[in-house]
């Protein structure tokens, strides 16, 4: 026992450090090109904003088909039309995401009209900009229903499917204050916070799944409805950056992808790229040598649940399989 510990303690730093290497030599590699041509992407708040330059992107890109969601009518149908126009099958429904049997509702819709989703990108937003004490109870609930547990429903209805096909890629678009946050927009600040663990988490359970695969985008403030008027000092003559698309990466990376856009002039690029340095691998590895995840799950009355089990169409807890993906990280 003591000479399998202390074979650990040696294997464990070097196998960090050849994961940390190999995700530092992917970020500077060119990404692989995704083909788009056979997938179906839906796009939530895709009406305006960064959803309709999106859109845009994925359409040029040569996207099979793109769904749109929202809230506001006008917005969708005149991004639909751009979409049309541009030669890509284009489709909107009215959606609020923070509505989760709406969610549920709609996405059988789009399944029965459209086809399956591959491509989930959970872009739909909205901030108060205020403090605690200056935010209405129910605004607060609001930007947590849509900004955070709508990531939850909407990946809920179609990460099974794509677990079954295996084929999907879940993309978030997060905001640079899930990891700086301001005062002045605490339920913006908390919400992207949560959705950025509830990604991680995510990310980690989808290691072991072949062919599907998760991505985080961090962007700077953009020039976008939500956050007009405002000015920082970092970015020249203080306007906030347009948001620029640039490629859609290839599935199957192991590190933090946040490479996917490109936000004009980001202050805080260096210290997001130092962020997304460590992979997800060596989190696995992280928490199974100092056995936090065995521990948690013992705390449960588990010693072994994988975190994802496409069974029937649903995402449930399988306790008897004896290989998956586990909360620990370990395969049985």
């Amino acid at each position: 026992m003591v000479w399998k510990w202390l074979g650990a303690l040696v294997v464990f730093p070097l196998q960090m450090i050849y994961l940390v290497a190999k995700a530092a030599v992917g970020l500077v590699l060119p990404a692989k090109l995704r083909d788009l041509s056979r997938e179906n992407v839906l796009i939530t708040g895709g009406g305006r904003g960064i959803g309709r330059q999106l859109a845009r992107e994925f359409a040029a890109r040569g996207a099979r088909k793109i769904v749109l969601w929202g809230r506001t009518e006008k917005c969708l149908k005149e991004t639909t039309e751009e979409i049309r126009q541009m030669g890509t099958e284009c489709h909107y429904f009215i959606c609020d995401v923070g509505n989760r049997e709406e969610v549920y509702q709609t996405a059988k819709a789009v399944r029965e009209k459209v086809g399956d989703i591959t491509i989930l990108v959970n872009n739909a937003a909205v901030v108060h900009g205020r403090s605690l004490m200056d935010s209405d109870d129910d605004a607060l609930l609001k930007s947590q229903h849509i900004n955070t547990l709508g990531q939850f429903w909407t990946t809920k209805a179609f990460l099974p499917r794509m677990l079954e096909l295996q084929n999907g890629h879940i993309v978030c678009l997060n905001s640079v204050l899930a990891l700086s946050a301001i005062p002045g927009a605490i339920d913006y600040c908390t919400s992207k916070a949560s959705a950025f663990a509830f990604m991680e988490s995510l990310t980690l359970g989808l290691l072991d799944c072949p062919g599907v695969s998760a991505t985080t985008v961090l962007p700077f403030h953009t020039s976008t409805e939500m956050f007009q008027g405002m000015r920082v000092r970092s970015v020249s003559r203080g306007r906030l950056p347009t948001p620029k698309s640039r490629r859609h990466p290839g599935p199957g990376r192991p590190w933090y992808a946040l490479r996917a856009l490109k936000f004009g002039n980001n202050p805080a690029a260096p210290w997001l790229w130092l962020c997304g340095l460590i992979p997800a691998s060596a989190s696995v590895g992280q928490r199974d040598a100092v056995g936090v995840g065995v521990l948690l799950l013992r705390a449960g009355g588990f010693d072994r649940v994988p975190v994802l089990h496409a069974c029937g169409g649903a995402l449930t807890p399988n306790p008897s399989q004896e290989s998956g993906v586990l909360i620990c990280g370990q395969r049985g």
